[in-house]
């Protein structure tokens, strides 16, 4: 992705903007610097302890996909900023676009401990739903999370997000240990939502 993406979004209960956008290697090495955090291990299901220097190497583990629709492709990763002068809390992708069916999937973590529960993470998947629907014309995002990640399962499920299959023991943990999958989609047509 050449051109600089950035999307705008109101957090009204904070009665600020926050923003999504292109991150320079910098931003990445600063979210790798947050990532380093064992919580977050059982939470993402990945390793999520890296070298400053593997930038590449963090896009790719937070761009893997589990839907079988995915496509190997360029994944959209984007650091949310509260201010566009400071580095980001986090980050949200689409990843596995896949153009012919017009489907893609969907991942978030919010890095800074300091922001974590404070509705950042539902804002900024709202936002990027409505880019990949109004701007990208996809037409089913899907999500994956661990099953016991109630919090991320609460949060897709009050987006719209509806659960697709239960996938046991599919998802091999860092420590050798495999883990519960939870699959769901949310559709542009979908009577429940007001993406349009």
């Amino acid at each position: 992705m050449d051109e600089r993406i950035l999307l705008e979004q109101e957090n009204k209960a904070a009665g600020s903007k926050f923003f999504l956008a292109s991150m320079a290697n910098s931003h990445i090495k600063h979210l790798i610097k947050l990532a380093q955090d064992e919580s977050l291990i059982d939470l993402l299901g990945w390793n999520t302890f890296f070298q400053p220097n593997e930038t590449e190497e963090f896009i790719e583990a937070i761009s893997s996909y589990a839907f079988p629709y995915s496509r190997k492709s360029q994944p959209l990763p984007l650091g949310i900023y509260l201010n566009l002068e400071n580095f980001p809390i986090g980050y949200v992708v689409l990843k596995g676009l896949n153009m012919d069916l017009l489907t893609t999937e969907i991942g978030i973590a919010i890095l800074d401990k300091k922001y974590r529960n404070k509705g950042y993470g539902t804002l900024a998947l709202e936002r990027l739903i409505i880019y990949a629907f109004q701007e990208l014309h996809i037409q089913r995002i899907g999500a994956v999370a661990l099953l016991s990640n109630n919090r991320s399962i609460n949060m897709f499920n009050n987006l719209g997000f509806v659960v697709r299959e239960i996938m046991y023991e599919s998802w091999q943990m860092p420590n050798g240990e495999l883990a519960d999958m939870v699959l769901m989609e949310l559709t542009n047509n979908d009577s429940m939502t007001s993406w349009k």
